[in-house]
């Protein structure tokens, strides 16, 4: 099974961890402590604590050494990471395999930017990838969800409670039918929602594509590619709240499974 794809939240722990680790900050405040100890200043364990966070904090809000870990969180994220497993086309809807291939057509360009530019950017294929398989996933949710709207016709539902309302019936039967019509409603929201944000993340992915032309064209460092793949990683957490949102609406009808 493949590991998930890191989450800035993941980062931020294996930069914390590096900073609390780090062999001079240790050495340095046990040094100063034992000194303490062995002179019997013991007001030098106070200072090795104070040493120690503040070693720890430079450590931890430092740009060389941010890139060192991204590097080696990413790398090691991508080895065991598996290649995803890709939506076939040919069964998706058309309005679903449209957004879904255009954003692999984009992910295509990124790559190959990527292998022409002059500087690394690892990371933002990294973060590229986690975006695309998350995309993969959805779009299959999405069929899904296609498939349920396309064998309920809500017009009949409709028109039973048309008829129950002008008898001014309103028992266990006219609650279920209102109960069904919103669940149908709420999915049907969730598809036109998915429908509009596959088309900006598409389009969010020929911008990325421009960006590293052109960062590669300017030269610019390890910087400019942090911040590109943060925004790509915005873009990975939408998708997935997104489909959050479409697998509780789509377990909210009656007769799923």
């Amino acid at each position: 099974m493949a590991d998930k794809a890191i989450t800035r939240s993941q980062l931020q722990r294996s930069l914390l961890v590096n900073a609390l680790t780090k062999p001079l900050t240790v050495l340095v405040a046990a040094a100063v402590a034992v000194a303490g100890i062995a002179l019997g200043a013991l007001w030098l364990i106070a200072v090795a604590l104070v040493v120690y966070a503040v070693l720890a904090a430079l450590t931890f809000f430092d740009a060389d050494e941010a890139e060192r870990v991204g590097k080696r969180v990413y790398g090691e994220s991508a080895k065991r990471v598996e290649p995803p497993k890709q939506a076939d086309l040919s069964k998706l809807a058309p309005p679903i395999g449209q957004q879904l291939a255009g954003a692999r057509a984009e992910e295509a360009r990124i790559r190959t930017s990527v292998q022409e530019a002059d500087l690394p950017f690892e990371e933002v294929t990294a973060e590229v990838d986690s975006l695309v398989r998350a995309m993969e996933s959805i779009a299959i949710r999405a069929q899904r969800v296609y498939d349920y709207l396309s064998a309920h016709d809500p017009r009949p539902v409709q028109a039973r409670l048309s008829q129950l309302d002008q008898s001014k019936t309103e028992g266990e039967l006219a609650k279920a039918l209102r109960e069904q019509l919103a669940a149908y409603e709420k999915l049907s929201a969730q598809l036109e929602r998915f429908y509009e944000e596959m088309e900006h993340i598409t389009a969010s992915l020929s911008t990325v594509g421009a960006q590293v032309v052109s960062m590669s064209a300017a030269g610019e460092g390890e910087s400019g590619q942090r911040e590109l793949a943060g925004q790509v990683r915005d873009l990975r957490e939408q998708v997935n709240a997104l489909s959050d949102g479409m697998r509780e609406a789509y377990a909210s009808q009656p007769d799923t499974p």
